[in-house]
């Protein structure tokens, strides 16, 4: 063998190992991020309170958009959280059932604004109000949710010997990606917080934080739902996964709803994800006077209930 052909079947051996890991997944997706107008940071730090340990996530992208004078002194910042998962002998199967029409149940954790909670929160609050008029959320658009998961190993037929013969071992990557995701939502949310609270007074006066937690994947996707009370699988390029988490700072079990996008369907979901956007932030502009009344009104609240019980 000359040297040449050496070099080649190195190449072709290293090629063949890179294609099965999930950087050449997430380098594409950095990139369809970024032409979509982001600024994307990779292998972003978080530190997580339970192992107590600095770990990082595979993206944390942020929207670039111009400011509008339209929805001054509010201001809504909203970011993502992307893990990136590929599997060639694991399917992913995700158990769904349908799902309560009302976005904040699900995701308490990836949602905060400077306004403070009365504790006598109700349907004319601040929060309510923004939730209920404003906020255009694409989960709004699936009946069913995912509440459990797995992944299952594909089987392949030994040319040799003519029998089924399974494919690697029994894996979390979903598990761990989830828990990667709500441990740096929540860290993130928290340190956002802090500086806020300790920032001078800007233009600024309130608020309104979502993050979005995301799992690309590359592989096979099912969701599993009864039909007739029979067991049903399909293909799916989109569902949503809730789960929680017990916030190490407010001490509070909070939940999320995680997005599992297939590779090849990410694009458009980034394409609607911004139309979502774009209406939303036209609703508050609709409401923006109201939405500054009832941010008053929580805040008098907030303080004539902390001088009671201070």
């Amino acid at each position: 063998m000359n040297p040449e052909e050496k070099k080649d079947s190195l190449e072709d051996y290293l090629l063949g190992k890179v294609k099965k890991s999930g950087y050449p997944l997430e380098i594409d997706v950095s990139n369809i991020l970024e032409d979509e107008r982001f600024v994307v940071f990779n292998t972003q730090y978080y530190f997580d309170e339970e192992a107590q340990q600095g770990r990082d996530i595979d993206i944390y992208a942020i929207p670039i958009y111009e400011v509008d004078d339209r929805l001054l002194p509010l201001r809504l910042s909203t970011d993502l959280a992307i893990e990136c998962k590929k599997s060639e002998t694991h399917a992913w199967v995700f158990y769904t059932r349908p799902r309560i029409p009302m976005s904040s149940i699900y995701m308490r954790g990836q949602f905060r604004t400077t306004v403070p909670e009365s504790e006598r929160n109700s349907t004319e609050s601040f929060e309510w109000f923004l939730q209920q008029k404003c906020l255009v959320l694409h989960y709004d658009k699936f009946a069913k949710i995912a509440i459990a998961y797995d992944e299952i190993k594909k089987k392949k037929m030994d040319t040799e010997s003519g029998r089924e013969k399974k494919d690697g071992s029994s894996r979390r990557e979903i598990f761990e990606a989830i828990n990667q995701l709500v441990k740096f939502t929540s860290y993130e949310m928290h340190q956002t917080y802090e500086r806020i609270a300790k920032a001078p007074q800007t233009y600024y006066r309130e608020i309104i934080t979502l993050f979005f937690p995301i799992i690309v994947f590359d592989g096979d996707m099912f969701e599993m739902f009864l039909d007739l009370g029979e067991p049903r699988l399909e293909r799916r390029k989109h569902v949503i996964l809730g789960t929680h988490y017990r916030c190490p700072y407010c001490r509070n079990v909070e939940s999320y709803t995680v997005d599992i996008v297939h590779r090849s369907h990410f694009k458009e979901f980034m394409r609607l994800w911004k139309m979502e956007l774009d209406t939303t932030k036209q609703a508050m502009i609709r409401n923006h006077d109201e939405l500054l009344i009832k941010a008053n009104e929580d805040r008098a609240k907030f303080t004539e209930e902390k001088s009671k019980h201070p």
